[in-house]
């Protein structure tokens, strides 16, 4: 919530969305983000927020996650009182799960989890789910591959798998527990949120990456997932620890362990690093059968300058739905 806050709405506006993702820290009403009862709290930030972003949310469906500064401790047990009480998530995610839903639109299945329930940086809300988020992953990337109009699948969540930022870095929890099954289900996009900048990693899998430059066209199926932090929404920027040139071959950062240490690491798939405000815009091409779908990811600037332009393409199903439902996802 800013003047830069403000100036990314219009750009979002401007790209005319069909919907809108956010990756969570919602408003910052919880400004310490760390789920504990002495976090410092003010609830007028929210009446803040939603007139901010009124301007784009009354035509733009926003569908949202949660992240570490929406543990408002003050509504027990788990601090997610303040956000059932503004928003409603779609009803088909774990019983137990909050902001944990799936939907289709178009050839695009997307799936909104909540990293809270894993994450080894804040583990204030770990395990609140017992695993049974994580099952319900399994089984729904599992069934989203199997629907014959999804060519695309896109999960979203607020920590990050791969990010190199001074501030937060990237989650181990993330890396062991959920991109095995990124892998394991061919997802095509991940986006996060939580370090306050725009970075794309090269296309992984298996823990493997491949070379991936600004103008590449990926191969999901193939080459792996493509993983983007678009956090620079309009809080406070970070600051990558060896600047932010667009291609770096070996990055000194860190990832969160289990016992909420930070191990360092030296990675070569830091390959596009903006550190102003920002935001991720996606536009997908559908095809009929048999021929290439795409789906274009840019990454644009607060003035709508673009920094980062990337392609991932697919042998298209033919299948296309014409709203987005989460009543059949």
């Amino acid at each position: 919530m800013s003047p830069h806050a403000l100036h990314n709405d219009g750009q979002i506006a401007a790209e005319r969305p069909a919907f809108h993702l956010h990756a969570g820290d919602l408003c910052y009403a919880d400004s310490s983000g760390q789920g504990r009862i002495d976090d410092l709290y003010n609830p007028l930030r929210w009446d803040q927020f939603l007139a901010q972003t009124e301007s784009v949310a009354a035509s733009v469906p926003w569908m949202a996650t949660l992240g570490n500064h929406d543990m408002e401790a003050v509504y027990s047990p788990n601090g997610y009182g303040g956000q059932l009480a503004r928003w409603e998530f779609p009803g088909n995610g774990p019983a137990k799960g909050v902001g944990v839903y799936s939907f289709i639109y178009g050839n695009v299945g997307v799936v909104s989890l909540d990293a809270n329930d894993i994450s080894f940086e804040v583990q204030v809300n770990r395990g609140y789910t017992g695993g049974e988020q994580t099952r319900w992953l399994t089984e729904r990337l599992k069934w989203l591959r199997e629907q014959d109009d999804v060519d695309f699948i896109v999960v979203f969540f607020h920590y990050c798998a791969y990010s190199t930022t001074e501030a937060h870095a990237s989650d181990g929890a993330v890396r062991n527990m959920w991109v095995p099954l990124f892998d394991k289900y061919h997802v095509d996009l991940v986006i996060n949120g939580h370090n306050h900048v725009y970075e794309r990693a090269d296309v992984l899998k298996g823990g493997e990456a491949k070379k991936t430059p600004i103008g590449s066209t990926v191969h999901p199926w193939a080459d792996g997932t493509t993983y983007i932090t678009a956090g620079a929404g309009g809080r406070g920027l970070y600051e990558f620890p060896e600047g932010q040139e667009k291609q770096h071959d070996g990055v000194r950062s860190y990832v969160w362990n289990a016992d909420g240490n930070r191990v360092p690491e030296t990675v070569g798939w830091s390959r596009v690093r903006y550190g102003g405000y920002s935001f991720l815009a996606v536009d997908v091409r559908p095809a009929p059968p048999g021929e290439t779908t795409t789906m274009t990811l840019r990454g644009v600037t607060e003035k709508g300058v673009e920094i980062d332009r990337v392609v991932l393409a697919r042998k298209a199903s033919g299948g296309s739905r014409e709203q987005l439902s989460d009543a059949i996802a």
